[in-house]
């Protein structure tokens, strides 16, 4: 008989409707098959119910379905609940996302190589609705880099990451006064008490999706990472330097930031 799964994926869902298949069907190629938990944050049009009464895959799926739509932060927490007293490793997915090859069994082995880090990340390709890639987002490999980066934005693509349940019950779960910035938050307190690392390829596939939290909530959440910056200033030239991008950030467009990024990527291929 096999040995339960060491890792749970889990993914928040609010009306995503074939998005949810879309990022379940892309683990299935890993070696790794994980146990997946799905938390409906209050879904009014189509309830991951109904979407999950349609897979038919290898994955065991647990639902959790909140009573009303309280926020990603607060879906992510009742899955962490959920998750960290099962398995020791906890990994992260969006509905509409792609795992990318064996993202899911390379992390966890490094996680097991590298017991004194707390959380494993990737690189990630950003496409378009059509299937089109933008850019790959390279984040610092090392966490050195990593605990320098946090001030400038987010060190790991949210997810693209797998931490571990033994860090999370000491740093906590995601706070819920920083919104649309719940990510950066828990990220702070994690690097900030740990080694972290990022796998130094593409782990998953993202969407830039109009309807998405970074763009239609783009001024809250650039709001919410100047906050966490002020909270967390400790003075160096690169909380400084975030500071001042933050603010700068805030008045450009999200046209605009994506074309940067893009001219960034192409700059590192070169």
């Amino acid at each position: 008989m096999s040995s339960a799964p060491k890792v749970c994926l889990l993914i928040p869902y609010f009306d995503a409707d074939a998005g949810l298949l879309t990022a379940l069907s892309s683990v299935e190629s890993d070696s790794l098959l994980p146990d997946v938990c799905v938390v409906d944050d209050g879904s009014q049009r189509v309830p991951a119910r109904d979407v999950l009464a349609r897979y038919t895959g290898p994955l065991s799926v647990h639902l959790i379905e909140l009573p009303r739509n309280l926020g990603i932060e607060h879906a992510l927490n009742a899955g962490l609940d959920y998750c960290i007293d099962r398995y020791p490793y906890i990994a992260r997915l969006d509905c509409g996302d792609r795992n990318i090859g064996q993202r899911l069994a390379k992390q966890l082995a490094y996680l097991e190589d590298h017991p004194d880090h707390a959380l494993i990340g990737g690189w990630a390709n950003f496409v378009d609705l059509d299937g089109r890639l933008l850019f790959t987002l390279k984040h610092p490999v090392d966490a050195r880099a990593i605990r320098k980066r946090v001030f400038l934005n987010a060190p790991f693509t949210h997810p693209a990451v797998m931490m571990r349940s033994a860090a999370l019950k000491e740093v906590g779960f995601y706070p819920d006064n920083y919104p649309a910035a719940e990510d950066l938050a828990l990220f702070f307190k994690i690097v900030r008490k740990y080694p972290t690392a990022n796998l130094p390829y593409p782990v998953v596939m993202c969407e830039v999706n109009p309807d998405g939290i970074s763009t239609v909530r783009r001024k809250t959440q650039i709001k919410s990472r100047i906050r966490l910056i002020l909270h967390n200033f400790d003075g160096s030239f690169m909380a400084f330097v975030g500071f001042v991008r933050g603010v700068i950030t805030y008045f450009l467009p999200r046209s605009a930031t994506v074309l940067i990024n893009r001219i960034k990527s192409l700059g590192r291929e070169i």
